[in-house]
């Protein structure tokens, strides 16, 4: 998996004196129907450190600020979370870590499968077998 895939989506927003609306659609905004949506909230310590096989996200930061480091096994990239008007798209097999989050910093996923444990991989080790055994097969 490249990073190249990897891409920040910019979501419609409309701002007025009242505050701004950012409104999210699936098939429109995100680039897969939304199956899951799950969000963090007084966070005290990092979180992620696993990877999906079939999974696509797009994590957006609602509230506050914090950092996500990626990985594919090979590279890695460094992504700042500031402005609730953009999300970052993570395609499968993306080793995550978010960390540095603010006092009432709030992270929003959107995923396009539902849960299951299984079709993760936890840990840095295993990510990287998985990474070279899918590379030596190619």
């Amino acid at each position: 998996m490249s990073l190249s895939e990897v891409r920040w989506i910019e979501l419609p927003h409309v701002p007025d004196e009242r505050g701004v609306l950012t409104s999210i659609e699936a098939g429109i905004d995100i680039p897969f129907d939304i199956r899951r949506i799950f969000f963090m909230h007084q966070i005290r310590a990092e979180r992620g450190g696993h990877a999906h096989r079939f999974t696509q996200q797009v994590v957006l930061p609602i509230s506050g600020e914090f950092k996500v480091d990626i990985s594919n096994g090979r590279e890695s990239a460094s992504y700042e979370f500031t402005d609730a008007n953009r999300g970052l798209y993570l395609p499968p097999m993306i080793w995550v870590r978010l960390f540095d989050f603010v006092p009432g910093a709030v992270c929003l996923v959107l995923a396009d499968t539902h849960y299951d444990r299984g079709a993760s991989i936890r840990t840095w080790d295993d990510f990287l077998a998985e990474v070279a055994s899918a590379q030596a097969s190619q």
